[in-house]
């Protein structure tokens, strides 16, 4: 009877138990177009900064936002400093660093001025005008054709590095940089923000590559029962549609033709 009752006992007590604790990381985000933004009362909103938040509710981990720029965030999961990032692109050395959880994907585009767009379709034409120059996004990566593009033109000295996607805007904009590097949404979002940009050209240099964007959690920091609970949680969140209602909340029907 005394082995029954404390069989019973310690079952209760299990049940009883708190679940295990998760967390607190902290999470890099990093701004980007419609992925993260400031709104028109200048409050930090986008689809990562919903995406970072409904993963904390579902999956009960606790979730520390920190905004920096991408190549300080990729320092910092280096260096064993943070624990997770978003809409990160798988790249061999960033594999060792972390595991991938995909949620969103999309194109990447060349813009160009109009004037150059006819004669620079494909990447060998815009190598071959030893002239023109691109401006890259210091600590993006990109797509297999255009990763091996971009560094090509690296080393011929034909980079302009920015910190940060809207300097890159910018500086596009003002006449500095024969062409820049967008994703679908973002062209989208350039357009919808600025009508100059409906004048700029965009052009698929690698139309059958497209970038698959996943959280990014440090194989370091985050042991893998975490790991899992929030894969699990981002499987349950593109199953039911989430994702796809947090994305038009901030794209709306923005297409991603070019």
């Amino acid at each position: 009877m005394r082995t029954w009752i404390a069989a019973l006992a310690a079952a209760a007590a299990c049940l009883a138990a708190p679940a295990q604790a998760c967390g607190p990381y902290t999470v890099g985000l990093y701004e980007y177009s419609a992925l993260y933004y400031r709104d028109a009362q200048g409050r930090w909103a986008g689809i990562d900064k919903d995406v970072v938040e409904e993963l904390a509710r579902r999956s009960g981990c606790k979730l520390r936002t920190s905004t920096e720029s991408r190549v300080r965030i990729w320092a910092l999961i280096a260096a064993g400093q943070m624990d997770m990032t978003v809409s990160a692109l798988r790249t061999p050395e960033r594999e060792l660093l972390v595991e991938f959880i995909p949620y969103i994907e999309s194109r990447q585009y060349v813009v160009l001025r109009p004037a150059l767009a006819g004669a620079l379709t494909t990447p060998a034409a815009f190598l071959a005008d030893s002239k023109r120059r691109l401006i890259v996004v210091r600590g993006y990566a990109f797509t297999p054709t255009l990763e091996a593009w971009i560094a090509t033109l690296r080393t011929q000295g034909r980079i302009d590095d920015a910190p940060d996607q809207p300097t890159a805007l910018r500086i596009f904009k003002a006449g500095r940089g024969d062409a820049v590097v967008l994703s679908a949404h973002s062209l989208a979002s350039a357009r919808r923000a600025d009508p100059a940009f409906a004048s700029f050209v965009a052009l698929s240099y690698a139309p059958q590559e497209r970038s698959i964007g996943a959280l990014a959690l440090s194989r370091q920091r985050v042991p893998q029962p975490d790991r899992d609970r929030m894969r699990n949680a981002m499987d349950e969140m593109l199953r039911d549609g989430t994702m796809e209602s947090i994305k038009r909340r901030h794209l709306g029907d923005l297409s991603e033709t070019p």
